[in-house]
């Protein structure tokens, strides 16, 4: 694909950022929103039982997940409750370059703002590269958005798509997102680089984005 071919749907992308932004800001930023969020984390954590059956069968498996901004899905029950089943979780981190740094977090302690420009907070654990993911058994990643054809849209660095080529083929990628952000197939565009996701939970379950399948 030619660079001016690809102008158009970097444009569409920027504005569909915007607009998906100013949504979740609509609904969790209003009164009463951070109340619906909590609600919602509660229906995830128990939609999310399959996944920690897949963690509880294997010997400390790593799992990376994610600190969330106050209108993201509230992933972090999900990740105690992994780290409890004897996970070993990390958080990403801004690092040097274009690649995403990997830090471990115990399931209990603080996080902390991150130094890097446009990272949320990050856990003060060890820091393990920028290859950690090639053992990991689960990635719960962000997204902006999702639709039914697995088309992710991020908030636009390109981090995400970047680790996710460094994964083992077993892997299972979930991305964890509100439940409005699950979108008709089609919805997003796709470039040649964005990594599919086959699938999605919301605090309306877990979604196969391949068999299109509620579990």
């Amino acid at each position: 694909m030619t660079e001016n071919a690809q102008t158009p749907i970097a444009e569409r992308k920027q504005e569909l950022r915007r607009e998906l932004r100013a949504r979740r800001r609509e609904v969790y930023g209003a009164p009463g929103g951070a109340e619906l969020r909590a609600r919602e984390a509660e229906r995830l954590l128990a939609h999310a039982a399959p996944l920690r059956a897949l963690i509880e069968g294997l010997e400390a498996p790593l799992v990376a997940a994610f600190h969330p901004t106050s209108t993201e899905a509230d992933v972090m029950p999900l990740a105690a409750a992994l780290a409890a089943a004897g996970a070993q979780l990390v958080f990403p981190a801004a690092a040097a370059g274009e690649q995403l740094e990997w830090i471990s977090w115990d399931g209990r302690s603080p996080f902390r703002d991150s130094p890097g420009r446009g990272f949320g907070q990050e856990p003060d654990g060890e820091r393990l590269g920028t290859e950690a993911l090639r053992t990991a058994s689960l990635v719960l990643a962000p997204a902006l958005a999702v639709d039914r054809s697995g088309t992710r849209i991020g908030h636009g660095a390109g981090y995400y798509d970047r680790a996710l080529t460094t994964l083992p083929a077993h892997a299972r990628v979930v991305a964890v997102i509100n439940p409005g952000d699950l979108l008709e197939a089609g919805s997003l565009p796709r470039d040649a680089h964005d990594i599919p996701i086959p699938e999605v939970l919301t605090a309306d379950g877990l979604v196969s984005l391949v068999t299109s399948q509620r579990r």
